[in-house]
């Protein structure tokens, strides 16, 4: 008896480490829902806030901060420095965006009481969330470059831009921007060449511009611009609903005239069913093209596309324009590919060729844009070449065997559109 009198007690502390154990489930089955539902709260309200500072600065409103904090306290973080805590900043001052202005970054901490883990001596947990959103101002592609070679480590055999030629290259409206701070970004190969141009002169990321003492009018060179990220800065249009509708059939105007239609091609203009060296008109519209673009001085005799077209290429394909016979194209109006005259889809890991030989038989308006594509632009011997034009490369050729004119008019070419995303 006196044996099982000693054991008496025992087990209240049994039931005392018990209670310890119990409380501690308890607390992490509460306290811990409770504290996963409060990141889940925080971390959409810095998802809202920095959607809306980003939106609101993309706008141009120089309290774009202020809104980021009213939108995260209308989620119920005031940033009352006892409950939580709310950061906003643009540059973001840490990850992956750290010290680019274009994003908007919102950090939350938030303070949460606890219940049952008091307990065990924790009276408060802390979540820590963040978001980035980007902030883009809608505008000309690439700042109005008339210009724009984007291979940012070109071969110094000819560099990223390469100038030669016996002539005369005018730029009006905008400059070259050269996308590379290598030491042969910018090549040109000889004096032969006059360069006049207008806003923008020749800019690079770094590069140096050397024109070997050539002359000019209002040349200007600029090598501190910033340099674009290749591929998550170029903006690559979306493939057109036109590239699965199969085009109407042309349409006979009487004589040798047609109306081709847009849709989907394999053969630009459809040769198999109109012949050769015909007038050509195309109805406004986007054409897809699933292959090369190549027109000789056989292909047709006259083309009009001036009631507003897009020509989209796809990838794997490239795009040549030699000919003697008028070809007049204005980009499109409207919709989605306003602006946007010739589109060659592709990766900066396969770059095409791709070459136009103008003269006066060439009357093009609007956005060239093949960002993964070598491009050669000749001049004739004998007339002057126009190009009412931006043209957007990965390595550019000018070769102004005569005269070579780009006029830029922001108006008639294409825009980005303002951006704003959530990043993280």
């Amino acid at each position: 008896m006196k044996h099982i009198k000693s054991e008496r007690g025992q087990a209240l502390i049994i039931f005392a480490l018990a209670a310890i154990g119990i409380f501690g489930i308890v607390a992490l089955a509460i306290d811990g829902s409770v504290k996963f539902s409060d990141r889940r709260h925080a971390q959409n309200a810095a998802d809202t806030a920095a959607l809306a500072g980003a939106l609101a600065k993309g706008q141009g409103d120089t309290n774009w901060d202020l809104v980021a904090l009213d939108r995260a306290a209308d989620n119920g973080y005031d940033d009352n420095l006892v409950s939580n805590n709310v950061e906003v900043y643009s540059p973001p001052i840490s990850g992956y965006y750290a010290g680019d202005d274009l994003y908007v970054q919102v950090i939350i901490t938030s303070n949460v009481n606890t219940y049952f883990a008091r307990v065990l001596g924790i009276a408060q947990t802390h979540n820590v969330v963040e978001a980035v959103a980007l902030t883009k101002e809608g505008g000309p592609l690439f700042n109005g470059a008339s210009v724009v070679s984007l291979n940012p480590n070109p071969s110094c055999g000819s560099g990223s831009v390469n100038v030669g030629g016996n002539g005369t290259i005018n730029l009006s409206g905008g400059g070259i921007f050269v996308n590379s701070s290598a030491s042969c970004g910018y090549s040109q190969t000889s004096c032969t060449v006059t360069l006049n141009i207008g806003s923008g002169g020749i800019s690079s990321a770094g590069s140096p511009i050397d024109i070997h003492g050539c002359s000019g009018s209002g040349l200007t060179t600029n090598t501190s611009e910033t340099q674009v990220e290749i591929p998550d800065e170029v903006y690559m249009p979306d493939e057109p609903a036109e590239c699965s509708q199969t085009a109407a059939i042309p349409t006979p105007l009487g004589g040798d005239k047609w109306l081709i239609h847009p849709g989907y091609y394999t053969d630009f203009p459809q040769a198999g069913l109109i012949g050769n060296n015909k007038e050509i008109y195309l109805e406004a519209g986007v054409y897809c093209v699933d292959s090369d673009l190549h027109w000789s001085g056989a292909t047709f005799d006259y083309l009009d596309g001036t009631s507003g077209i897009t020509i989209y290429i796809t990838a794997g394909h490239d795009f040549s324009i030699s000919i003697n016979s008028p070809i007049l194209l204005d980009a499109s109006t409207s919709g989605e590919y306003e602006g946007y005259l010739i589109i060659l889809d592709g990766t900066h890991t396969s770059t095409e060729n791709c070459t136009i030989n103008g003269g006066s038989y060439l009357d093009v308006n609007g956005t060239i844009f093949a960002p993964y594509c070598n491009i050669t632009i000749n001049g004739d011997n004998s007339s002057n070449s126009t190009f009412n034009a931006q043209v957007i490369g990965w390595d550019i050729k000018l070769n102004g065997n005569n005269i070579l004119d780009f006029q830029y008019d922001p108006g008639t070419n294409a825009q980005n559109k303002r951006k704003i995303g959530l990043m993280k």
